[in-house]
């Protein structure tokens, strides 16, 4: 997919006025589109609203000295929305994976990357946001074609191989007159193939799950889990057939913690179509299976027991891909969230057996953080210790102290049994509860809620938001691409399994 980026935006290039590189660095693994260096690099630009698009000498580091700059006009009426892009002769992006490119704003709001064809008929978007980015700061975005989908106002899919122009667009939390935005370095991932019409072949590298991430169990033929039946004084959730007693829901942002300032909340027709996105759950030999709908797309969902649950002790087996970010969520509110979860991070710098607040001020207990080895081809082969010192770290000093309990990483490489089932257990106790967790036996941690020092942490507020009672919430996590985890949070096409589901009611 890699390919067709560099194909497109070498027309891209010739439409603003920019130099190609040449057919060797082509070849390479990345290829500036748009640096806007050459003459007239901003002819061929358009606005949704009145404003003046111009070449700056402001760029990131990564960049040259110029920049392409759209400021909106002090009245140009755009209250509810505000776009800028290119116009080009057709390209074919039909064979490419990412888009890369740098923006600087003073707008905090949500936005979309658009890839258009038929003129304005047929529309693909990737969105994203700048809440939370200093203004006037540079951000680098990273879309990846897979992740695109088409909004309800486009009138089809647009044709990567008739591409017609790109376009940013800023909506929801106008007006924008007045404001700016700066563009620069387009850039585009991937491998080349000789010609830009060629088709894949079999010799072709192609990314996919199996290349560092995706299952784990791939290279190995595994007899199906035994069902089990309950322990004494325990009873079963899920009858290995259906999912009776079980109800999705599309995992929908929540406020931080109880009355918190809340800029993500969704309403009106961007709240109906965020709750019609219930996740992909099924039953396969006895398991549930939950995973993002469609594959790749980033959007997670909880699937929520129909039953609440007090003081209790909770068992089940799960069976991770790697790279997957899950786990499950106790005394929840009726949509699957906010509650506390319990940690089942199969990713780099992952947790296993933790727990993180969920609109519970983002309580973050973890005893350690775990990655992979991966094999010459880069399919991973076995869990290890997270590198400390590595990039992305979560565990720190406070993730650790804020536990009761914590278990060091060695011990938990010694029980976890990797591409196979697992059996995680905890017990939730008390208004404000206390919770400990065990994985195959082991005791990995324990949080005692009513003695956190947190930030924003109130435990009454906390409490009587979960209430005494609350449902348990399977989660697929969503990833927002731009985040730093990426498709590291979740891999496309991953998937995450759950069986033998049994409670005890104390």
């Amino acid at each position: 997919m890699k390919t067709r980026l560099l194909t497109l935006f070498a027309a891209v290039l010739l439409a603003l006025n920019v130099s190609p590189e040449t057919a060797t660095e082509q070849e390479k693994g990345e290829q500036v589109i748009a640096d806007f260096e050459g003459e007239n690099p901003v002819a061929s630009t358009f606005t949704t609203h009145k404003a003046k698009v111009s070449v700056v000498r402001d760029a990131p580091e990564e960049g040259g000295k110029s920049a392409a700059k759209t400021v909106v006009a002090n009245k140009a009426g755009a209250a509810g929305y505000f776009g800028t892009g290119f116009s080009f002769p057709d390209l074919d992006l039909s064979d490419a994976d990412e888009i890369r490119f740098w923006i600087k704003t003073d707008i905090e709001s949500q936005f979309n990357f658009q890839v258009h064809s038929d003129e304005n008929k047929r529309i693909r978007v990737f969105q994203f946001s700048t809440d939370g980015t200093k203004p006037g700061t540079w951000k680098q975005i990273t879309a990846p074609v897979a992740s695109f989908t088409v909004p309800q106002w486009s009138k089809g899919k647009a044709d990567l191989e008739r591409v017609k122009k790109i376009q940013i667009t800023a909506f929801g939390s106008g007006p924008y007159d007045g404001r700016y935005i700066i563009i620069d370095n387009v850039v585009s991932s991937g491998q080349r193939r000789h010609s830009p019409s060629a088709k894949p072949t079999a010799t072709d590298k192609k990314d996919g799950p199996e290349q560092r991430g995706g299952p784990i169990h791939l290279k190995r033929t595994e007899l199906p889990s035994a069902s089990k039946s309950p322990p004494e004084g325990f009873r079963s959730l899920f009858d290995g057939k259906t999912l009776n007693g079980w109800k999705a829901f599309a995992r929908i942002p929540v406020p931080q913690y109880p009355g918190a300032p809340f800029k993500w909340r969704l309403e009106g027709e961007r709240l109906e179509v965020a709750r019609k996105n219930t996740g992909r759950w099924a039953i396969e030999d006895g398991a549930i299976v939950g995973g993002q709908e469609p594959p790749g797309s980033g959007k997670g969902a909880y699937l929520v027991s129909e039953e609440k649950f007090g003081d209790f002790e909770l068992i089940m087996d799960m069976k991770p891909d790697w790279k997957t970010d899950s786990g499950f969520l106790v005394r929840t509110l009726p949509g699957g969230s906010p509650g506390m979860q319990i940690l089942v991070d199969h990713r780099p710098q992952g947790g296993i057996g933790g727990f993180y607040g969920n609109g519970i001020a983002g309580v973050h207990g973890m005893p350690f953080a775990i990655d992979a080895e991966y094999d010459k081809e880069g399919n991973p082969i076995r869990m290890i210790a997270a590198n400390p010192d590595g990039d992305r770290v979560e565990l720190n000093q406070k993730t650790r102290d804020i536990l009761n309990y914590a278990t060091d990483v060695d011990e938990l490489l010694k029980v976890w049994k990797w591409g196979e089932w697992n059996t995680i257990k905890v017990r939730c106790e008390g208004r404000i509860p206390k919770l400990t967790t065990w994985v195959n036996g082991l005791k990995i941690a324990v949080l005692d809620m009513n003695a956190i020092e947190w930030e924003n942490y109130d435990a009454e507020a906390c409490a009587r938001l979960m209430g005494s009672k609350g449902h348990i919430s399977l989660e697929v996590h969503n990833n927002n691409f731009n985040h730093w985890l990426g498709t590291d949070r979740w891999w496309p096409g991953a998937v995450v399994r759950w069986k033998n589901i049994f409670i005890c009611e104390l």
